[in-house]
């Protein structure tokens, strides 16, 4: 039963968690008696095909109890008491500090909540830490950090939302939780569309030149990204709908379905493929599913569809894949150390993504900013190889921005940077600009790129130091005119960008106490990214 497109809902809040999940108007039916009374006789056969059936869109009100009623048992109550006795003690030991959850340190995780805002952002955290300390034998997984930030947008108690993933950590078949296990599923799912959907499967092997399985699960290994990072949210939310009475099968239904639909928009894009290095045709392929997840061709009605449309798909079938794969990649999978986590890993959203920087320096430099600015990724606002060496391109697109991460690479390679505290548009200000030509914060710094540790080297405001009287420290932050902008004088300027920001200056700056950022102290410029940072709400 689609639902009608029309304008945005603009009824009350699902929660004070989120920003804007609203509950509006909807025509299709709420059937949430239905579904309880169903359960209820354990009829979950046909529980399971109202749900299928039902096209709820996210502003339905039925949201605020489906998920929470699909996941009560008989230790729903139990669940709610132990996490609120644990959230006691959570808060007279932490009394506000700040602590961060392992998953946010691991790798391949889906750090997505969807845009909760601040307070919604710290249940979350609080949310995570206590499944942690209660369920320590949750070695990995990625599911649980969407699933709790989904369950926080649509239930202002968050215990409702512990005993939902409690649930579904006690239930066979919802949420694994073990390296292997994760491992394992992206060669399941291909073995699936090898069975089930078999010309993508021949589609891959032809864009790829290889009957290679090994190499062609590593176009697919992000599956988990598709259905929570990339598709939009009122597909999240019904695949959630049907995952909370069928478990981990219909993520799985899910992901072949990308693959299906994927099929059917690249099954003539051979051309772009010459020349290219098989791991390049990997990368291509990889970014071809993230873009037919982003830009989804479907309807929420007909994707759902197409998932339940995978005709006999057991679950003893998957079980039997998922325990071959399982038993074949155990000894490389447990063998293989825990990297080192180099990174402070002290941020409680996905970090921003640069073509300059990895995952791993972006996450040290947005650890280094405020707290309050560690809840929302940096978008990016200007790309100098995109957008044109023009100061007048810059200031229309930098100009008015709150704060900003800026990163620059020389043409010799060297990468550094810095996190700007204000807005570039305090140029303006006449009056303020008579008294002093520089503006900004202390919680300004800058950087430079240790190539050896492959991560930043980060230099900050000198009145930070505990032993230092700050207004006795310099503050020249930030300076800019129409055709030049500087960051960090005194002495030198650390960073000077001028000539249409084809060239720049750096040196040592007693404001940061930091040396001269790249070898050759000027420099050409090669490429420049500026990102937009902003706080939660």
């Amino acid at each position: 039963m689609p639902e009608p497109a029309g304008p945005s809902p603009e009824g009350p809040l699902f929660t004070e968690n989120t920003r804007d999940t609203r509950i509006g108007e909807s025509h299709v039916p709420n059937l949430l008696q239905e579904i309880i009374d169903n359960k209820r006789l354990n009829r979950y056969d046909k529980v399971k095909k109202l749900i299928r059936r039902t096209d709820w869109p996210v502003c339905h009100e039925i949201r605020a109890n489906l998920w929470k009623e699909l996941c009560n048992t008989k230790d729903w109550s139990s669940s709610k008491r132990l996490y609120s006795d644990e959230a006691i003690e959570y808060d007279r030991i932490n009394q506000g500090k700040k602590q961060s959850p392992q998953i946010l340190a691991d790798e391949g995780g889906v750090l997505n909540n969807f845009d909760l805002k601040e307070v919604g952002s710290v249940k979350l955290i609080r949310l995570l830490l206590i499944i942690e300390r209660l369920r320590p034998e949750i070695v990995y997984a990625p599911t649980i950090y969407p699933l709790c930030s989904l369950l926080l947008h649509f239930n202002d108690d968050d215990s409702d939302c512990f005993a939902c993933i409690n649930y579904l950590l006690n239930t066979k078949g919802f949420i694994m939780t073990a390296p292997v296990q994760w491992a394992a599923s992206s060669h399941t799912i291909l073995a699936l569309v090898k069975k089930h959907k078999a010309a993508a499967y021949v589609l891959l092997k032809r864009r790829l030149d290889t009957t290679d399985d090994s190499v062609l699960v590593k176009c697919i290994e992000d599956w988990l990204l598709w259905l929570f990072q990339y598709l939009p949210l009122p597909y999240v939310c019904r695949i959630i709908d049907c995952y909370f009475a069928e478990g981990h099968k219909f993520l799985i239904r899910s992901a072949i379905s990308i693959v299906y639909i994927w099929s059917k928009v690249h099954k003539r894009g051979m051309e772009d493929f010459k020349g290219k290095s098989l791991q390049e045709k990997i990368d291509a392929i990889k970014k071809e599913f993230q873009d037919v997840a982003t830009n989804i061709s479907v309807s929420t009605s007909t994707f759902i569809a197409t998932a339940v449309k995978i005709r006999n798909l057991q679950s003893v079938t998957i079980a039997k894949l998922q325990t071959q794969f399982e038993d074949e990649l155990r000894e490389e999978v447990t063998s293989r150390p825990r990297p080192i986590k180099k990174v402070r890993r002290t941020i409680f959203c996905e970090a921003f993504k640069s073509c300059l920087v990895d995952n791993d320096t972006a996450v040290e430099l947005m650890s280094y900013m405020p707290e309050r600015l560690q809840l929302v990724t940096p978008t990016l606002a200007y790309q100098l190889s995109q957008d044109g060496t023009s100061f007048y391109n810059f200031w229309s697109k930098v100009d008015k921005l709150d704060q900003t991460i800026i990163i620059i690479k020389s043409t010799s390679g060297a990468i550094f940077g810095a996190y700007c505290s204000s807005t570039w548009s305090e140029r303006h200000d006449r009056k303020e600009r008579t008294r002093s030509k520089y503006w900004g914060t202390g919680e300004s710094y800058v950087f430079r790129m240790n190539k050896e540790m492959e991560l930043p080297e980060i230099y900050t405001w000198v009145g930070n130091a505990p032993d230092v009287s700050s207004s006795e420290c310099p503050q020249y932050f930030m300076s800019a005119t129409d055709k030049s902008f500087v960051i960090g004088s005194g002495g030198c300027d650390a960073i000077r960008i001028d000539e249409e920001l084809t060239h720049g200056m750096t040196g040592p700056s007693t404001t940061f106490n930091s040396p001269q950022l790249c070898e050759e102290g000027a420099f050409d410029i090669y490429e420049l990214e500026v990102f937009h940072v902003t706080s939660s709400d």
